[in-house]
């Protein structure tokens, strides 16, 4: 598409949603809002990236919430990126984003993430799977279990539950004689969850 239509495509949208901001239902005009608000966020999607690219931590932060915000795919290569950072706030923050965006590209990265040197890291991962609601992740959640950390243990089990993953419910009663009351109470919780 030439630039020039590009923008007399995006004046026209940006005219109809301003209309819809005064529309009775306030539903829509939160709706129309938020379309704005993303419409206008893409003709800064440039100075993002070059933001992202460039900037100090603090900078690369803001850049990451703000592509994550916008949530399109043109934005996904750069939080992609972002999961491979030496700064684990950087990489957190990138899962966080890609947690929030649900798109499936993401899913392949996201599940390397859960080897990923940091505990924390691979907490904030294994949670972000749950998110997405598709069974098959299941089978690179059940491993989790069986490591050391409680709140990785725990944040597995919740995930597991929120796909309703059935294959993982004996691994779940093994957890119920853990020595962590915390796991116990967790496991007992998602037990209860499955829909069978």
């Amino acid at each position: 598409m030439n630039p020039q239509n590009k923008n007399s495509d995006q004046d026209s949208r940006r005219e109809h949603l301003i209309r819809l901001l005064k529309d009775p239902e306030d539903e829509v005009r939160q709706m129309a809002a938020g379309s704005l608000e993303r419409l206008d966020g893409m003709n800064h999607l440039p100075a993002i990236l070059e933001r992202y690219r460039k900037g100090d931590k603090e900078t690369q932060l803001r850049a990451i919430y703000a592509l994550g915000k916008l949530g399109t795919d043109e934005c996904l290569p750069s939080l992609i990126h972002a999961l491979d950072h030496n700064e684990e706030e950087i990489r957190a923050a990138s899962i966080r984003m890609l947690g929030e965006i649900k798109n499936e590209k993401a899913l392949p990265v996201l599940v390397h993430k859960l080897s990923d040197p940091s505990v924390t890291i691979q907490t904030m991962a294994a949670e972000v799977l749950g998110k997405f609601r598709r069974r098959d992740l299941a089978r690179h959640l059940i491993p989790l279990l069986k490591r050391e950390n409680k709140y990785l243990v725990m944040t597995a089990m919740e995930s597991l539950g929120k796909l309703n993953a059935l294959d993982s419910i004996n691994d779940i009663i093994g957890l119920l004689d853990h020595p962590d009351t915390a796991v116990r109470k967790i496991a007992a919780k998602v037990l209860g969850e499955f829909q069978t």
